[in-house]
């Protein structure tokens, strides 16, 4: 345990802009006696840092001192360089504090009571003068993104459920909801890029929505290294209602590509009635949208 505050475990980080800061900031926390304890999670405590990264600074002060609406005293230069920043209360005993500073570093700072226990993450101790918390500390790992084998029935649905959606497009896209569709869009591009994940590695990483950059990076990584053209695929532009209906269907044919290696490769029945189902229906749609820019007495009643 580090029983004094120990700078030179930051020098791993010296190369990097957020150092001389930091050395500001956790020299003033130590020097209040009430600061029981002090460490950094996140890449840099992992020695995987760089230039963008966040400083996930964190800091344990006795119980009595504890208030979730203020920062600690010794961090009044971060208080002092921000331009904007938002609180998390998590329970009674822990906060966090996350905040832009004026030269467009982020800080998370969470500061909590030295007898909770602390997040579970990668640490790199500082200092700590309280030997309960400091064995506590002792241990610690970052959270990953679980992936398992794929299971065929489980991306079977996936698929199933992209349809069902690519066919919900049309309702919001005719009431004139087209930010609707826009948000629709986004969820099935974060489907396809979980199918392709499966397609690269024969693993599934689950629903990716509230995945973090830390977790959805080795998804990526995977996804770019088997196929760079994957942005040029997934990125068309979704600023009209024309723009929405191509992508709608570039994402269709990729989903149908993928989707059909991914049958073959797991041993599941690829859905093709419901595949025919909806492109039949958006083909209706899209002649039906023609019809209606036509002048009045050139409309039909209804699609083909």
């Amino acid at each position: 345990m580090i029983s004094d505050l120990d700078l030179d475990r930051l020098a791993g980080i010296v190369h990097l802009p957020q150092h001389r800061r930091l050395l500001t900031v956790v020299a003033e926390l130590w020097r209040d006696r009430t600061t029981r304890a002090i460490w950094l999670g996140g890449s840099l405590a992992r020695g995987a840092g760089d230039r963008w990264s966040d400083v996930d600074l964190r800091v344990a002060v006795e119980d009595a001192r504890f208030s979730p609406d203020v920062m600690p005293s010794g961090a009044h230069h971060l208080a002092a360089d921000s331009v904007g920043s938002h609180t998390l209360r998590f329970d009674e005993h822990a906060v966090l504090f996350h905040i832009l500073l004026a030269d467009g570093e982020i800080y998370d700072l969470l500061v909590q009571t030295a007898s909770h226990p602390p997040t579970n993450e990668a640490r790199l101790v500082l200092g700590c003068r309280d030997d309960a918390l400091g064995e506590r500390l002792l241990y610690g790992y970052d959270p990953v993104l679980h992936v398992a084998p794929a299971d065929g029935a489980v991306i079977r649905q996936v698929i199933v459920d992209f349809w069902i959606s690519q066919q919900k497009h049309q309702k919001v896209l005719a009431r004139g909801l087209p930010l609707i569709a826009w948000e629709g869009e986004h969820r099935m591009r974060q489907e396809l890029v979980r199918l392709w994940y499966v397609l690269a590695t024969g693993e599934d990483p689950g629903p990716l929505g509230r995945t973090t950059i830390h977790t959805l990076a080795p998804v990526v990584r995977a996804v770019q290294e088997r196929d760079t053209g994957a942005l040029a695929r997934i990125g068309r532009p979704l600023r009209d209602i024309a723009e929405l209906v191509t992508a709608a269907a570039d994402t269709a044919d990729e989903v149908a590509r993928v989707g059909r290696e991914l049958a073959t490769g797991l041993g599941f029945d690829y859905p093709e009635a419901l595949e025919a189902t909806v492109r039949q229906s958006w083909r209706w749609f899209g002649e039906f949208q023609v019809l209606w820019t036509r002048p009045t007495d050139e409309r039909s009643s209804s699609p083909p």
